[in-house]
Parts: structure tokens; C-alpha cells; sequence
């Protein structure tokens, strides 16, 4: 782990930390581009490096949408693609995403010392949820907020801002810990600490995460004992 220039000097002074979830709580994001692959093969579309990676900051209606408008042979459309995969994920994604690496210990650390937790994630309240009461993590957070709540992606603010309003924090005694880079950029300049989780999927995205974090996680939560 590495402490970056720039960043806050005291990062035990933090009060509340807020989460992303798929790549940062849970090791998820190649599963993810596996179920969007996989759906789609049974209807001959073959899903492109290039194709995933514009859907980047999505939600899963915004998604469908994307590969309905590509590919309008699609049967029944975004409707249709979102139903379809909403049933994948259900018996797919909720059952294989596994927790990161040393984030069970770093959670149970954070409520002894009584730091405010919770979750802002992308993903749909219902698999979310279901993802996390699974593995026994649920119980560690406050609340989640989700695109369903906020309406907006990560390129915007509002989803962290919300969530520190509701823990009663100032952006400044927070710190978001994301993987994704585009988001801890948008983070960073609305004013909280950020703990860039390095995540394979966003290999070509690595230095935009190191650039805007105050600290970042190679591999495990236990790196950053001592630090937080």
C-alpha cells in the first residue's frame, strides 16, 4: 500500500467509510463480464473488450438499453435483455462473487473503533443485498444507497454526497474506497479521502486511481492495517 503526495496526513482522523461493492467488498467484476458475455453468446453476439468497456459506469437498465440499441435483433429488446439477465445474476452472480481479501477482519476493525459504514453501489438493491446477507456482511453497514436511489452514475458526485449527508459527515471526514477509477476521481474532487482499490478490470485505468487516492490497495484489506 502506498501513501500518496497530496493526500491527508491523518487518515485515523476519518469517521465514516463508504463503500462501493463489486470489485471493492466483493471480488465480482470478472463475473460480471461474464454473465454480459455469456447471455449474450446464446443469441450469436459476441461481446467485445471494446463493447464492455463503454458500458463503464452503467446500470444494468442503462446496459440492456446499450445492447438493445446495438444489436436490434435482439428478442424483446431492452425489456427482454434486461429480464434476461436479471435472471442470470440471480442464480449466477448472488451465489459466485466472493469477499475481497482480508475484508471481513478490516470491517470488524472499523466497528470496534465505531467509524460509520455504508454502501454506494451501482448494482441493484435486490442483488446487492442478497450478495452481501449471503456472505454475513450486511449487518456491518448503516444503509446502502444505490443508482436506484440517486438516479445518476458515478461520474457524478451525488451518490457519496448522499451518503455522507445521511451519516451526518462532512465529505471530509469520509473516505470512499472504489475501484473503479473514473469514480474515485469523482470522489476526490468532491472533497473526501479515497482508498483506490486496484482491481484488474481497470488495468488500463490503474494510474487515474492512483493519481486521486490517498491511499490504494494492492491485493488485500490487511494492507492497509495500521493506516486507517
Amino acid at each position: 500500500m502506498k501513501v500518496f503526495p497530496g493526500g491527508k496526513n491523518n487518515m485515523h482522523e476519518v469517521k465514516g467509510a463508504i463503500f462501493d461493492m463489486d470489485g471493492t467488498l466483493l471480488d465480482s467484476m470478472p463475473v460480471w463480464k461474464r454473465l454480459t458475455q455469456g447471455y449474450l453468446k446464446q443469441f450469436g453476439i459476441h461481446v467485445t473488450d471494446e463493447e464492455y468497456a463503454a458500458c463503464e459506469g452503467f446500470s444494468q437498465p442503462q446496459v440492456a438499453q446499450y445492447f438493445a440499441d446495438r444489436y436490434p435483433e435482439l428478442p424483446g429488446g431492452a425489456p427482454g435483455l434486461m429480464e434476461g439477465m436479471d435472471r442470470l445474476i440471480t442464480t449466477r452472480y448472488e451465489t459466485i462473487a466472493k469477499p475481497k481479501d482480508g475484508v471481513i477482519a478490516f470491517l470488524d476493525g472499523l466497528r470496534r473503533r465505531g467509524i460509520k459504514m455504508a454502501i454506494a453501489t451501482l448494482t441493484a438493491r435486490r442483488h446487492a443485498e442478497k450478495a452481501l446477507r449471503d456472505r454475513d456482511m450486511m449487518g456491518y453497514f448503516d444503509f446502502m444507497l444505490t443508482i436506484e436511489d440517486v438516479g445518476i452514475s458515478k461520474y457524478q458526485p451525488d451518490i457519496y454526497l448522499k451518503t455522507a449527508e445521511k451519516m451526518g459527515l462532512a465529505p471530509a471526514d469520509c473516505m470512499v474506497f472504489e475501484d473503479a477509477p473514473y469514480a474515485c476521481t469523482t470522489a476526490k474532487r468532491a472533497g473526501f479521502r479515497v482508498c483506490g482499490m486496484v482491481e484488474p478490470a481497470y488495468a488500463a485505468g490503474e494510474s487515474e486511481l492512483r493519481a486521486a487516492s490517498d491511499l490504494v490497495v494492492e491485493q488485500s484489506f490487511d494492507e492497509l492495517q495500521g493506516k486507517l
